[in-house]
């Protein structure tokens, strides 16, 4: 350990002196705590630019002062007990009552004071959380993917070990991405186009930081997810709630806004969150052509697209038409497993600079270690297999609770949304209002997603509560328990 002590060498207080203060005051405020180990007479003479006279003369002292020992082969240490009288004063003095903590008498940035809100403190871990958005990772290939890992590791790890100079993500992860975005879902692009980032979320901060200024408007889908509008507005941002029905984003509705220079459209368009729903190919193209029209962009966020399970996977709205002006967001964290901290944004090329320079900023770099091995998971196939078997265990979790929630509610219950993704809407109709209904539910033991509805845009239906239910992570025992106890506390 090595030790700060402030020396003046123009002082007319000797080293020796000041040293010796500087040691003794630490012992006795509290700085060096009983049982501090403190570094060899010759270590800390070096430090301190010293002659180790000087140091062991002081060492002694404090020794034979009693606040200091020495233990043979192990060194010097603060004594457990110290002299109940000084034979100096002390220039540190010891508070017996500190007075309280004053807030800091710091301002907060216009972000700082958007973002400023206390943050939810832990779900207990005996709830059935239907609000948690992970996959099953107890169903990920754990054994396949240690033993990427270890391949790696047992072969020159330095390269992976270092800093990079690959910000925008390492060449040949982009090269793999691009050609699975090519064939599952139709994304047209350059490997040199994709920028690896840490989760879709750091993917919607860049667009928010890069493209948005206080007051500028961003259009989202109502309801919507809570977090890209909490990112917009943490920008200083306006938002403009736009209606979903059952074809999606209602594009008439957005071009109702001509007055507003709107800079972004957020959409879900694959499985809209958290109706659902897709949005259909005559409003792409209407969505397309009034990007092009107003110069706004579009940021097509396909968190969960290859979960679809009567049918294929929708093309993407990026590779629709030449040069569209779209940024595409994908993740692997909500694929895989959610500390991957992985997912990708595709640009236009004029982009490329700005999105890379903004990774450069935030944090310089996504794990190296995960890019390489998720590279050899992508390229060795074993991606396809993988969605695979767990388009089959979330299409049956889906159908279980969707048939417990019908069997203990009937009628007074509707599922909203297509067979796809990891989870759903539904909607109940009971004498509750939707507050009371969450905190039944949570005394119950079941934690629900309440929905999000922009700029409060929230179209009253009284006698209704909506929720966002989640199932892939839970087993199917789980949820079948959920739905009977939410008919307990929403029925009884």
């Amino acid at each position: 350990m090595e030790v700060a002590l402030n020396l003046d060498p123009i002082s007319p207080i000797a080293l020796y002196r000041q040293i010796y203060d500087g040691l003794r005051d630490g012992i006795v405020g509290g700085r060096f705590e009983a049982g501090t180990k403190l570094p060899a007479s010759r270590a800390l003479a070096t430090s301190l630019g010293v002659s180790r006279i000087t140091v062991t003369e002081c060492y002694e002292r404090l020794i034979s002062e009693g606040y200091l020992e020495t233990r043979r082969g192990s060194g010097t240490f603060v004594c457990s007990s110290l002299p109940e009288t000084d034979m100096y004063a002390s220039s540190v003095p010891l508070a017996i009552d500190p007075e309280p903590e004053s807030p800091m008498p710091v301002r907060l940035s216009i972000y700082g004071e958007l973002i400023n809100a206390p943050i939810r403190p832990p779900i207990p871990p005996e709830l059935i959380r239907l609000d948690s958005h992970g996959p099953d990772v107890n169903s990920f290939p754990r054994k396949l993917w240690t033993r990427l890992l270890v391949r790696r590791m047992q072969e020159d790890p330095s390269p992976l070990l270092q800093y990079t100079q690959e910000f925008s993500g390492s060449t040949d992860l982009r090269i793999a991405v691009a050609h699975y975005l090519r064939m599952s879902r139709a994304v047209v692009c350059d490997p040199n186009q994709i920028i690896i980032t840490s989760g879709s979320q750091q993917a919607l901060y860049f667009a928010a930081r890069i493209f948005l200024d206080p007051s500028d408007c961003v259009a989202m889908e109502s309801p919507g997810y809570r977090f890209a509008g909490r990112i917009f507005s943490s920008q200083g941002a306006t938002l403009l709630p736009i209606p979903v029905d059952s074809h999606g984003m209602q594009v008439s509705q957005l071009k109702k806004h001509s007055d507003k220079a709107v800079k972004l459209v957020y959409v879900t368009p694959s499985h809209q969150y958290p109706r659902g729903v897709a949005l259909s190919v005559p409003r792409r193209m209407d969505l397309l052509a009034w990007a092009k029209q107003t110069g706004a962009l579009i940021l097509e966020d396909d968190y969960d697209s290859e979960y679809r399970y009567n049918e294929r996977p929708l093309p993407s709205i990026q590779g629709m038409v030449p040069n569209a002006p779209v940024l595409y967001i994908g993740t692997f964290s909500k694929l895989l497993f959610p500390t991957l901290r992985l997912g990708y944004l595709v640009v236009p090329p004029a982009f490329q600079d700005v999105f890379t320079g903004a990774k450069l900023l935030c944090d310089l770099q996504s794990s190296s270690i995960d890019q390489r091995i998720l590279t050899d998971f992508l390229t060795e196939g074993h991606l396809e297999p993988y969605v695979r078997k767990m388009r089959i265990n979330y299409r049956n979790r889906r159908a279980v609770l969707v048939e417990s929630l019908q069997r203990h509610f009937g009628r007074r219950v509707t599922i909203y949304g297509d067979h796809a993704g990891m989870h759903f809407l539904a909607d109940f109709q009971i004498d509750l209002a939707e507050p009371e209904a969450f905190e039944r539910a949570l005394a119950a033991g079941v934690r629900l997603e309440r929905v999000y509805w922009p700029a409060c845009s929230e179209v009253e239906r009284p006698g209704h509560v909506q929720f966002v239910f989640t199932f892939a992570a839970r087993s199917e025992g789980e949820l079948v328990l959920a739905a009977e106890k939410l008919a307990r506390a929403f029925l009884s």
